[in-house]
């Protein structure tokens, strides 16, 4: 930063109005012990201006990180302070609604973490940081802007009760069924539009019970599967089917299994791994189209 703002604090502006006062009153009333007091308390105003300038200035703000989360949740973004041969007391960073605070050793680096919230998925700036302390006595405050070109993302919410992934295209999951690893029934979760008619607990609607899909341990075990935007059911909107696209690729990656991804103008191959799924998930966060 390279200037550094200073204002009374709420506390501060009463002490000034305070001060006024005493020194209108002692003038009036010649009341030389009464001056001597005020000037001693706004020597010791003007001390106090001076160590929260002191206790902000050369400060270095240093970017370290910045975090993923989905939409919904909150991007950390790490910064390191740095202070010089000075400890510098009660810093605090703040950004987009987030703030820290900490002590800055002497010496040594200060981590501070903000966690900004991300309401919809996309990229997340920082935006401008502001760095400010009250320090030492809360009568002034100081601040100062730095400002960072870098962001977090936000990855797509993740679909509560998604279908099961989709079958292997690579014929592992047939097998997998021929071997009778389907055959072992996990449980029942409610019926959702896109759900495969095979998966369907039909005796359970002839019953009247209400419509359920079926859900086996061995489910889509195996091989590679393809996720594609055009095999999603047309009466999905944009941001369902990248929230279900979203957990099918975590749903992969639990399962230790490759997966493909395609978008209209992205194909990303099947791979596994981390950096495959942050490339997805990316994918994701990134693809144009109208945001809730």
């Amino acid at each position: 930063h390279s200037r550094i703002y200073i204002l009374p604090t709420k506390r501060g502006w009463t002490m000034i109005g305070t001060l006024l006062t005493m020194l209108l009153a002692s003038l009036n009333y010649a009341l030389a012990l009464g001056v001597g007091v005020t000037f001693l308390l706004t020597g010791l105003l003007a001390a106090a201006l001076l160590h929260t300038f002191r206790n902000l200035a050369g400060i270095e703000v240093t970017p370290l990180a910045a975090g993923e989360t989905f939409a919904g949740g909150s991007v950390a973004f790490t910064l390191a302070l740095h202070g010089g041969a000075a400890t510098r007391t009660q810093v605090t960073l703040a950004a987009a609604g987030a703030t820290a605070t900490g002590d800055v050793p002497a010496g040594a680096a200060l981590t501070l973490t903000l966690d900004v919230t991300a309401p919809l998925r996309g990229n997340v700036a920082l935006g401008r940081v502001t760095l400010l302390s009250d320090f030492p006595l809360g009568l002034w405050r100081g601040w100062a802007y730095v400002h960072f070109p870098i962001h977090g993302i936000a990855y797509p919410a993740v679909e509560i009760g998604a279908p099961p992934l989709p079958r292997s295209y690579g014929g592992a999951d047939a097998l997998a069924a021929g071997r009778g690893d389907d055959n072992d029934l996990a449980g029942l979760r409610e019926f959702q539009r896109g759900d495969p008619p095979q998966r369907v607990a039909w005796k359970a609607v002839a019953r009247g019970a209400g419509w359920y899909t079926k859900e086996f341990d061995g489910s889509g075990s195996g091989g590679p599967v393809a996720l594609a935007w055009n095999d999603l059911p047309q009466g999905l909107s944009t941001e369902a089917r990248l929230s279900r696209l979203a957990a099918w690729i975590l749903a992969a990656e639990r399962s230790a299994r490759p997966f493909a991804l395609t978008l209209p103008g992205i194909a990303l191959p099947a791979r596994q791994g981390r950096d495959h799924r942050r490339d997805a998930l990316t994918a994701l966060a990134l693809y144009p189209g109208d945001l809730r």
